[in-house]
């Protein structure tokens, strides 16, 4: 008997727990673009930060406040680890999957907000396009940032290019799958 999938091309919704939210994450796993697929390595790190938010530099404390771009953002989950943990986030994608993005970060943020409407460990998440090669694009987002969740994959000359622009000089806080 096969085990059952939390994410499958059949699945539209996925229901992920993080940091003692329950979270909904819409996504288009049929769709030509890969942001609109919720990825394991987005709810893989968001796990980690969790397993790790009583300690180091993950901890509440050190993070409330921090400014964080999250590249690639796709469904948002990544980003949502972060601003669970007082961060505030700007989820950043293509025009293309800019709809879905905003959609989750509204769900979700609304259903915080209602659960823990006097909590203050929650930071803030909003969403913008981000097209890495226009200058345009980089300046709404207001850099610069204390972290970058970006991917792995990515043009690696681009991205550390780009990323000196959107990074405070001082930080290199890379985090990614």
């Amino acid at each position: 008997m096969e085990a059952e999938r939390l994410n499958s091309p059949s699945t539209s919704v996925i229901t992920f727990e993080v940091l003692g939210h329950q979270l909904h994450f819409s996504q288009d796993p049929n769709s030509k673009h890969l942001g609109t697929t919720v990825w394991d390595t987005s709810m893989v790190f968001a796990k980690f930060l969790e397993k790790n938010c009583r300690k180091g530099r993950f901890c509440p404390s050190k993070l409330k406040g921090k400014r964080v771009i999250e590249l690639g953002a796709g469904c948002g989950v990544a980003g949502f680890g972060m601003a669970l943990l007082g961060c505030d986030v700007v989820s950043t994608d293509q025009i293309e999957v800019v709809p879905l993005l905003r959609r989750n970060v509204e769900r979700n943020t609304s259903r915080i907000l209602q659960m823990n409407s006097c909590s203050d460990s929650f930071g803030s998440i909003k969403v913008a396009e981000l097209d890495w090669g226009n200058e345009d694009h980089i300046k709404a987002v207001g850099p610069p940032f204390d972290y970058v969740i970006g991917l792995r994959g990515a043009s690696r000359g681009t991205f550390i290019a780009d990323n000196n622009r959107i990074i405070r000089p001082q930080n290199h806080n890379y985090v990614g799958s």
